[in-house]
């Protein structure tokens, strides 16, 4: 999403959503801690099962907070330096 471009309602709301859940917080943390983290590595250090990750990250994608690259079977995940920027406008707006 481009920097300027205004964040639509939904959207705002997906992205809070996100970060309403403890475990979506827990791994975005995780992920945000390091430039890149495997899935297998996340698994591993949440001690959440696969499914459960991969559940998650498919919310935390959607809200925009992290970015995915597969490599051969495995995936990668990055949290979106972007994203913090994101949730700072969003909240400056709040009492204008």
């Amino acid at each position: 999403m481009p920097r300027d471009a205004p964040v639509s309602l939904d959207a705002q709301v997906e992205l809070f959503k996100a970060m309403a859940d403890p475990v979506r917080l827990d791994l975005l943390k995780r992920i945000a801690s390091v430039p890149e983290m495997a899935c297998t590595d996340l698994v591993e250090e949440s001690h959440v099962a696969k499914s459960t990750v991969s559940y998650h990250m498919k919310a935390l994608r959607t809200a925009g907070l992290i970015e995915v690259r597969k490599e051969g079977r495995n995936f990668h995940y990055a949290y979106r330096p972007d994203a913090l920027e994101m949730l700072t406008s969003i909240l400056g707006e709040i009492g204008r």
